[in-house]
């Protein structure tokens, strides 16, 4: 089993980390820890733990190139039979790993993803809430749980345990907004999903987290891939066309394809239509005020 630990800039939570991975009840595992040319003492962290247990391996980048690709070079590491990411900033209980392997391992080859519930911690490791992710996408067909999961898509499970052979059969995480719930969507068109029903996985929510962190859709596109700082953001256009993509893409009858289509229609690009329009609208806007600062220089 492998686990993937993506890190740029995590000196202050990233020990937390990796000590609430190494005491996984269950302990047949790798970390691949990823670092993304981090300024601060990570790499420093990360080599210490290397130092003293043989299931760490660090990984550095002489650039940081993005979160999608320091997320999916992690998976292009892995070597083992399952896969989880995990984020430097989060913890997992002892249990976590071990209730999510049991799934996976003795359960039908239909599971493709199994994940426990989830508590919000804050800074101080405290619990301060319950997190109802609702993603146990157990019905029997690819478009009934598309639908499930984009009538309310909450992106969690994507720190669950995967099927290793099918992670790497999808687009893993894409280069923009929400790409994470593209993904999951992705391997709801393959498989279902299990949600262990024991609050195993602590969520911490802090000012540095990279929503906070990137508060606006064209912040955050660059977080996923510098190469787009300062370009147009078409986020909710762009999503409904990875969607779309990834269902017309999928090794599913016509007719089914076509029931996951009007599932993306339904319950993502008609929620979201208004706020498509209000992207193109700015983008609109930017492009005349470029133009006229062009102009008048």
């Amino acid at each position: 089993m492998s686990i993937g630990l993506p890190v740029y800039n995590g000196e202050r939570f990233l020990a937390r980390a990796i000590d609430a991975l190494l005491a996984q009840e269950f302990t047949d595992f790798e970390l691949i820890v990823a670092d993304n040319a981090s300024t601060d003492s990570t790499l420093e962290i990360a080599d210490r733990y290397a130092a003293l247990d043989p299931r760490v391996s660090v990984h550095r980048s002489a650039e940081n190139r993005g979160a999608a690709w320091n997320f999916n070079r992690t998976l292009d590491l892995a070597r083992g039979r399952f896969f989880k990411w995990a984020a430097y900033d989060d913890l997992c209980a002892p249990g976590f790993v071990a209730r999510c392997h049991e799934v996976l391992a003795s359960g039908s080859d239909s599971v493709v993803l199994a994940y426990p519930r989830t508590l919000v911690i804050d800074d101080d490791d405290e619990v301060v809430g319950e997190w109802d992710d609702g993603l146990d996408l157990t019905e029997p067909t690819a478009h009934e749980r598309l639908a499930h999961l984009l009538r309310r898509p909450e992106f969690h499970a994507v720190f669950g345990l995967i099927r290793t052979d099918v992670l790497r059969q999808t687009g893993a995480i894409g280069p923009f907004v929400a790409s994470d719930v593209a993904l999951l969507a992705e391997l709801a068109l393959v498989g279902t999903f299990h949600e262990v029903p024991e609050p195993l996985f602590l969520r911490r929510f802090h000012a540095d987290t990279s929503v906070n962190a990137n508060p606006d859709y064209a912040d955050r596109a660059a977080w996923f891939d510098p190469a787009r700082s300062g370009q147009l953001t078409f986020a909710m256009a762009r999503m409904t066309w990875e969607l779309l993509k990834r269902v017309w893409a999928a090794d599913l009858p016509a007719a089914e394809r076509l029931r996951c289509t009007v599932s993306v229609t339904r319950h993502w690009t008609i929620p979201h239509g208004r706020e498509a329009g209000g992207e193109v609208k700015l983008a609109l806007r930017q492009v005349v005020a470029r133009a006229r600062r062009r102009v008048s220089s």
